[in-house]
């Protein structure tokens, strides 16, 4: 994999051509606008009006419907004799006041069934008016049952309505509101509807959202339409903003834009034929164009995984496939176990339909689960039982077994290697990609020495061995770390001499470069964590198996349930936890430790101007 490269594209029309030019530019689609040089940086190809705001959020509650209707992809005939955006608009705003009436009697039901659940215990009855009853009023009050005894000295009428095991359904008579400190509980708000009342209500309201779920259910069938719309309108969005980022003079508009080198050619056709001219010429070296990767053919999820996090910047190199090929190393080994890798991949299957339309995800999915099963069936552990403990296990199954997780001093071996051998790569990667700069070449080398020397000490290879790789690498790292800071004092002070004291705080820069050697041993012994983890997983996998053989044993019978329970719940509990560690951990060491050490630097995506949906319903309509 690599990263394209680009020719800075400066672009210039007639005026009077300018929209139609713009126009084959769009649907040329490979153009990447410089903004900012004529027109506000700060404004947005996105800025869409109020009523493509509107049609979004009908858009979105439109797609979120529990059970949408198969979407149109032309508009009824009843609705063909409306201009385009009055059909639009009518069917926005029905779609958003649907959306407004249900959440509204939502709410409504929400609070009738409280009320309701509130009323209930005290039976179904109905207050008489005041005027019924002199202007006395009922107060209604819950009252716990071992504070009874303060009814004893209570001076208004009272009455018990009913108890449960906690509570008096307690009822005073009062012109005004009791006292609060009357009694030791505040009283209930019961509202002046009766219980059938509110039930009746309830009733109605739900036949409403009943008819509105319906409603929804029937307009979902325009979501396609709405989407198709709503791209339209981002793409005219689109374009006023290039129009907005030309030059014009003397009849003459120019645009500059970033365009890859595989696609000047297709340019040149596109000049000769719509009667434009243009100059592509190479990036200065002050100039930053875009980051598009290439991804090599099979490795496609590895640029998916560079832009997650952060992507190269454009004269750096291409991480993608260390990460894509790491990634699935480290998942695998966190997981550890290929009983759950291969109910990975049956799941993966059951989804392969649902995937389809996502080919970068299922890629990566598939990769990593079948890696996590390779290393799971070499690791010997099958939902957390080891191969060699099941007697009738096929013997190619035990010969394949080669990793033993119980052997803590050889796997701990083999974190630490994985570790350094990542970290080289991030150095060798880094290397060639600044193999141009001296002080980079000493820098690069000197760490790779370090490293070399680091693990001879660990091995403990003859001291001579890692004393002239620790000292050589020292030196090295110093060196380069003096002539980037030599550097940089240069081209601050161009066309001065710089003061000795300048070369002298050059060097201590260069000397304290060594304190990142801790850093990079540390980094190299956080991949353990890879071994632990994966540890980790096949101990608890083993508990919940030994857990489930006990309450087989211990309860003929009804044991085989409560043994399927453990193992069912254990084992998925199991599984999500190693998902969750094999997925954060992995990609962790990918961009922080190796992100760390190779430097890929920092780009931005490759936006290309270009349509979302040429899309003129008109023209497909009588």
């Amino acid at each position: 994999m690599s990263i394209s490269r680009f020719y800075k594209v400066s672009i210039a029309g007639a005026q009077h051509d300018e929209d139609r030019i713009l126009d084959q530019l769009q649907n040329f689609g490979r153009l990447h606008i410089i903004s900012g040089q004529h027109g506000s940086s700060e404004e947005s190809a996105e800025a869409a009006s109020s009523h493509d705001k509107q049609t979004r959020e009908a858009l979105l509650y439109l797609g979120q419907a529990p059970e949408p209707s198969r979407p149109l992809s032309r508009w009824p005939v009843h609705h063909r004799d409306k201009p385009m955006r009055q059909r639009v608009q009518e069917l926005v705003d029905t779609t958003l006041r649907n959306r407004d009436a249900l959440r509204q009697v939502s709410d409504t039901i929400d609070a009738l069934k409280e009320r309701i659940k509130v009323l209930r215990p005290w039976g179904d009855f109905t207050l008489p008016p005041d005027t019924c009853v002199e202007h006395f009023r009922l107060w209604f009050y819950l009252l716990p049952v071992n504070k009874r005894a303060v009814l004893d000295n209570l001076e208004l009428p009272w009455q018990i309505a009913g108890r449960n095991a906690r509570h008096y359904y307690l009822i005073l008579i009062s012109a005004d509101e009791p006292d609060k400190n009357l009694l030791p509980v505040e009283r209930e708000h019961l509202g002046s509807l009766s219980l059938q009342t509110l039930e009746e209500t309830l009733e109605m309201r739900e036949a409403e959202r009943e008819d509105l779920e319906s409603e929804r259910q029937r307009l979902s069938r325009f979501r396609l339409l709405l989407q198709q719309q709503l791209q339209a309108a981002n793409d005219l969005a689109m374009r006023q903003f290039v129009k907005s980022q030309t030059a014009k003079q003397e009849q003459i508009f120019t645009l500059q834009g970033w365009l890859p080198a595989a696609d000047i050619a297709p340019l040149k056709t596109l000049a000769t034929q719509q009667g434009f001219a243009f100059v592509a010429e190479k990036p200065a070296a002050n100039e930053n164009p875009p980051t598009l990767l290439q991804p090599a053919r099979g490795f496609a999820p590895g640029a998916m995984l560079a832009s997650i996090y952060q992507l190269p910047g454009y004269r750096s190199w291409d991480p993608s496939v260390h990460l894509y090929l790491s990634f699935a190393l480290f998942f695998a080994m966190i997981l550890s176990d290929a009983g759950y890798s291969l109910i990975l991949l049956a799941v993966l299957f059951l989804l392969r339909k649902k995937l389809a339309a996502n080919n970068g995800v299922r890629d990566l999915l598939l990769t990593l689960f079948t890696s996590a099963t390779v290393w799971g069936v070499m690791a010997g552990s099958y939902l957390g039982f080891d191969i060699n403990s099941i007697d009738k296990a096929p013997a190619v199954l035990k010969q394949l077994n080669v990793i033993h997780l119980d052997h803590y001093s050889a796997m701990m071996t083999i974190s630490v290697v994985v570790g350094i051998s990542h970290i080289v790569l991030a150095q060798l990667s880094l290397w060639w990609s600044r193999r141009h700069e001296l002080s980079q070449v000493f820098i690069r080398s000197g760490w790779l020495a370090i490293i070399a020397g680091g693990t001879a000490f660990w091995q403990s290879l003859p001291p001579v061995v890692s004393t002239i790789l620790l000292s050589g690498g020292a030196l090295a790292v110093v060196t380069g770390s003096t002539l980037t800071a030599i550097k940089a004092d240069n081209a601050e002070h161009p066309g001065h001499a710089v003061s000795a004291g300048t070369r002298l705080l050059s060097v201590a820069k260069g000397v304290m470069a060594l304190t990142g050697a801790s850093g990079l041993f540390g980094d190299i012994l956080s991949y353990m964590r890879l071994f632990a983890l994966g540890l980790a997983s096949a101990s608890l996998g083993l508990t919940f198996n030994s857990l489930a053989s006990q309450a087989l044993h211990a309860s003929p019978g009804i044991g085989i349930v409560f043994a399927a329970l453990i193992f069912l719940l254990g084992h998925s509990v199991n599984l999500g936890l190693a998902i969750m560690s094999a997925t954060v951990h992995g990609l962790r060491l990918n961009f922080i430790e190796f992100y760390n050490w190779g430097d890929p630097g920092e780009g931005y995506a490759y936006s290309p101007f270009r349509y979302q949906a040429r899309l003129a319903a008109e023209r497909h309509e009588p």
